[in-house]
């Protein structure tokens, strides 16, 4: 059921009706309007915290430029139960691994983004969201 018609059958259904628009923000959940999605950036770094949360993980790395100041970024991953499904467990990334992680840029150019893939040293490649884009 798309909003539009959602909101019609909440106008029209009274008390019941009411009910349905609460229902709305549940549609709406979250954005990915603040990542870039016509990019995926691939960078090295050292895990800190990979934390098996919902609504999503979240993967904080460390990464050193090239002029070898180290900083701190945070990528948001899936919920979950979508992780599981592609392969993921809570103890899929550990502090002190040394990982390679695809992403979709935050658009402010801060020090993060949406989490597509991560390869680790041996090769194996865990994606996430909609893919290893």
């Amino acid at each position: 059921m798309n909003l539009k018609a959602l909101c019609l059958a909440a106008a029209a259904g009274g008390a019941a009706g009411t009910v349905l628009l609460f229902a709305v923000p549940a549609l709406a959940h979250h954005s990915f309007a603040i990542f870039d999605q016509s990019q995926v950036i691939s960078l090295t770094g050292t895990v800190e915290e990979f934390e098996w949360i919902n609504p999503h993980a979240w993967l904080h790395l460390t990464i050193t430029d090239d002029d070898g100041n180290a900083a701190l970024w945070a990528f948001e991953g899936g919920a979950t139960g979508q992780l599981a499904r592609l392969g993921w467990a809570p103890d899929s990334l550990g502090p002190g691994d040394e990982i390679t992680i695809g992403f979709r840029p935050l658009r402010d150019g801060s020090r993060g983004g949406q989490l597509m893939r991560v390869t680790l040293p041996d090769g194996q490649r865990l994606c996430s969201n909609r893919g290893c884009g």
